[in-house]
């Protein structure tokens, strides 16, 4: 059997030569925000130590309390002197807007030295803290304030090397220190000096250490982690605010229209369908979308809620719907405009009707069957979105509105502060109070009235509670008697509403049996 010969490749054959890759085009970072071109120098340093010293000395993270607002207050100064050596907005109104974030953040902020309802001082803090990336940031489209939000939080990060390459090149050139750079050690120096002196006066003298330990907390393993986690944190967030400042990112071309266009077809099909669907809901419903009794088959509970729910959703998708035909859809021509502000009109006023039924079925539930944080809050969420749709209307004038982005953002913050002015938890229990008042001679609303829920309400809401007949009042107080008692406060965390019912608590004899009477009351009408 004969071999197959191996075939040889020609000696002077070379491989293939391809053509390099080309690099991949530069990134958002590259080409609209590379940053400070210098170092984080001395100046930049003591602004984030008065922002870390700040939140470790005056944050209350627990509870509302003063110190969120002096902590916001300092940050702000911080940075704000900042500002003035970076880059500055080129127009005047500009510089206003981002003035008037800063000072809504603030507002905010400020809810916690009066009230006491966590959950909504929360909200706010988070509402701050977006207010705060705007009046850093700026930017006026959707696409722009998206980007102002992640170069707010990626600041934080790129202030790490940005510092570090200023305290390197400060440490070269020791013999040539400015001023700055005296008033950081200085400033050192101080602590330092403070901290070694006052040890010894509190070890020295009894009054004052009472004084001091008023000051400032129990100095254990537990607050020492406290001070330098919160240093390190506000430290950061303070240096990533200032590095945003100094140089923002380049948001100019993001506020350009879509060059993509969809045709009148795609338009009017897909839009028209969505209104002929609205309006037969409107239609079907007309008798049910106000009415104070559920349909047939469906308890109140069931009726009331279920369909806030599902209107809500529909709402929400009709606010996406309304954006992307906004932006796309064809506006060459008079012809254009007209079809689209007459197609989005229809629809805007359809949901215009079904955001008013779906804020008063949530009303009937609550006037049914009792006030809560959850159905006051989203039933204020829910006309928040129908002042939204107004501003659809507005914006649909002339198609063009570049401050409808952040109007949606501030109204928000203004619906935050509008729900702190009313007192929601006073309210909620104002309303239910009420509505034991008018039924407590009804044996069968008795079997089912809980005073459990006002019970969990807050300070907020203790000169409601005080309205109260025996054993009832003592039951709701003696949650609040006891978190007073348990939680001392410290200077930060003052707080109006906490030292309003301290004093109420004082003037008022709480029977420690209360709630075992309403219990026993409870049973006796429920065996009735």
């Amino acid at each position: 059997m004969k071999s197959e010969a191996v075939p040889v490749p020609p000696q002077n054959q070379t491989a293939p030569q391809w053509d390099p890759l080309p690099p991949p085009p530069p990134g958002f970072v590259a080409t609209r925000w590379p940053g400070p071109a210098y170092g984080g120098g001395p100046a930049a340093w003591i602004s984030a130590l008065v922002g870390g010293v700040a939140f470790a000395v005056a944050l209350p993270l627990t509870r509302p309390g003063l110190g969120w607002f002096l902590v916001g207050l300092v940050c702000a100064l911080a940075v704000g002197h900042a500002a003035r050596f970076g880059h500055q907005p080129d127009l005047r109104s500009e510089r206003i807007i981002r003035i008037g974030w800063a000072v809504l953040g603030l507002l905010l902020l400020a809810v916690g030295i009066f009230l006491n309802a966590y959950w909504l001082h929360y909200i706010c803090v988070l509402a701050a803290l977006g207010c705060a990336a705007l009046a850093c940031a700026g930017g006026q489209s959707v696409r722009a304030i998206f980007y102002a939000s992640f170069a707010g939080i990626a600041a934080v990060f790129r202030s790490i090397p940005w510092l570090a390459r200023g305290a390197a090149a400060w440490s070269k050139a020791r013999e040539k220190q400015s001023n700055a750079s005296r008033t950081g050690v200085a400033i050192l120096v101080t602590i330092v000096l403070l901290i070694v002196f006052g040890a010894l006066f509190v070890s020295a003298d009894a009054a004052f250490a009472k004084i001091v330990n008023d000051l400032l907390p129990a100095m254990n393993g537990r607050t020492i982690f406290r001070v330098i986690f919160y240093t390190l944190v506000g430290g950061l967030l303070t240096a990533g605010a200032t590095f945003i400042v100094l140089a923002p990112p380049d948001l100019s071309g993001l506020e350009s229209p879509a060059k993509r266009r969809i045709g009148t077809v795609e338009l009017v099909l897909p839009i028209g369908g969505l209104v002929l669907l609205f309006a037969g809901f409107v239609a079907v419903q007309a008798r049910y979308l106000f009415a104070d009794e559920a349909p047939e088959g469906k308890t109140f509970s069931q009726y009331a809620v279920q369909g806030f729910g599902q209107l809500v959703v529909v709402t929400l998708l009709t606010l996406l719907v309304i954006g992307c035909a906004t932006r796309w859809a064809p506006k060459q021509t008079e012809r254009d405009r007209t079809l689209l502000r007459s197609i989005l009109g229809v629809l805007v006023a359809l949901t215009m009707v079904i955001v008013a039924s779906a804020v008063y079925r949530m009303w009937l539930y609550m006037d049914e069957l009792g006030w809560t944080r959850e159905r006051f809050f989203f039933g204020a969420v829910e006309i928040y979105l129908g002042f939204v749709f107004l501003l659809i209307v507005a914006a649909g004038v002339k198609l063009r509105a570049a401050w409808f982005p952040r109007a949606i953002i501030g109204s928000f913050a203004l619906m935050l502060l509008a729900m702190a002015a009313v007192n929601p938890e006073r309210y909620i229990a104002y309303q239910n109070i009420n509505r034991f008042e008018a039924n407590q001679n009804n044996p069968g609303y008795l079997k089912v009235f809980d005073l459990g829920y006002l019970q969990f309400l807050t300070t907020d809401a203790i000169d409601e509670l005080m309205r109260l007949k025996e054993p009832y009042k003592s039951c709701a107080l003696l949650r609040i008697q006891e978190d007073l008692a348990t939680k001392p406060e410290q200077w930060y965390s003052w707080n109006l509403s906490r030292a309003h019912a301290r004093e109420v608590i004082k003037q008022t004899q709480i029977d420690p049996n209360g709630c075992t009477k309403w219990f026993d009351i409870r049973r006796e009408n429920a065996s009735r």
